[in-house]
């Protein structure tokens, strides 16, 4: 049996007597008109919060105790228009391109005509000994005529310079160098050549090799002072100068001088221009000035002894004292 929505507002009990309800008892979420959604209200079918929709409208209405509030039905799509959103604009004719016109925005412009800039560059057409400039450009040494590295110091290639700009002695034939400098003797070759001298700066001493050892040309003067060296010319000099000055007489004789307490002046143990030595007493006292002061060793002066004399005396005790030095503290603990 339909009902229509005024039948609904109570409960009709069988004499026909019909029971109103104070409170809520129909809480529909679904109504035809607004007007049966406002009847809710009235017959107390509704609390605060209760959503109703109404076909009429077409519209999802909340109760907010007092009366109805329309819910969102939903926003349409709105485009942004922040930079990066906004659409090629309109115009434009044939040839023309997009340039900037603001952050997020853009216009029609012609294109810039570079063909002044273009004349003063090098066309890709263009080679470099005969590779094209279509993209990096790598010349090797025979390329433009260079003798390459590897032929530096090499056998057919060309000699190169030492430190000094001179060519190495290895890259000399060997008339060319026929003395040859090492730093020492155990620098030598292992096998030397005929023909060569060979030096040894740290001695300056000369060899040449004889088929199976180097041997020293002719013996050099070693300076020294053993059976088998020269003495030193300054040395000798100086011993020649000494032996020019006047010296003692053939019949002196060494005076020993050991005795300190022999009195006779002939005598060998006769100690001369010896000083008048007293007997050392050493003194009751000594004066402030012979201590050197540093930070743990210094004199306290008047004024710090008043003040030390002067300081305060501190007492810890139950209770007071029966008598103190004025200015004395007492802690009672």
């Amino acid at each position: 049996m339909n009902m229509s929505f005024a039948d609904k507002k109570g409960i009709t009990v069988a004499s026909g007597f019909k029971l109103q309800a104070a409170a809520l008892l129909d809480a529909r979420e679904q109504v035809d008109t607004i007007a049966d959604r406002d009847e809710l209200v009235r017959i107390n079918a509704v609390t605060e919060g209760l959503k109703v929709y109404v076909k009429e409208t077409k519209t999802l209405y909340v109760y907010n105790g007092t009366g109805w509030d329309e819910l969102s039905k939903g926003q349409g799509y709105v485009h942004p228009d922040a930079p990066g959103y906004k659409h090629i604009p309109a115009g434009g004719t044939a040839g023309q391109v997009l340039k900037n016109k603001a952050p997020g925005e853009a216009e029609w412009a012609d294109e810039k005509d570079y063909t002044e800039e273009l004349a003063t560059r090098v066309p890709t057409s263009r080679k470099i000994n005969n590779k094209p400039l279509t993209g990096d450009v790598t010349l090797a040494a025979a390329d433009v005529g260079a003798i390459p590295t590897t032929d530096k110091g090499a056998a057919n290639g060309v000699a190169s310079l030492d430190e000094t700009g001179k060519v190495p002695a290895a890259q000399l034939p060997s008339y060319v160098d026929d003395v040859l400098e090492f730093d020492n003797q155990a620098g030598f070759p292992k096998t030397g050549e005929s023909g060569k001298i060979y030096v040894a700066k740290d001695t300056n001493k000369t060899y040449r090799w004889s088929g199976s050892a180097y041997t020293e040309i002719s013996a050099s003067l070693a300076l020294g002072e053993t059976a088998s060296t020269a003495f030193p010319g300054d040395k000798g000099k100086m011993a020649y100068d000494h032996s020019q000055a006047a010296h003692a007489p053939a019949n002196a004789q060494k005076n020993v001088q050991a005795d300190w307490n022999e009195s006779d002046t002939e005598s060998d143990a006769y100690i001369k221009n010896k000083p008048d030595i007293k007997e050392y007493t050493h003194p009751e006292s000594h004066p402030a000035s012979m201590i050197t002061e540093d930070a743990t060793h210094r004199f306290v002066s008047d004024t710090e002894k008043e003040k030390w004399n002067n300081k305060p005396e501190v007492y810890f005790a139950s209770e007071l004292p029966s008598e103190a030095p004025a200015g004395s503290l007492c802690f009672l603990i």
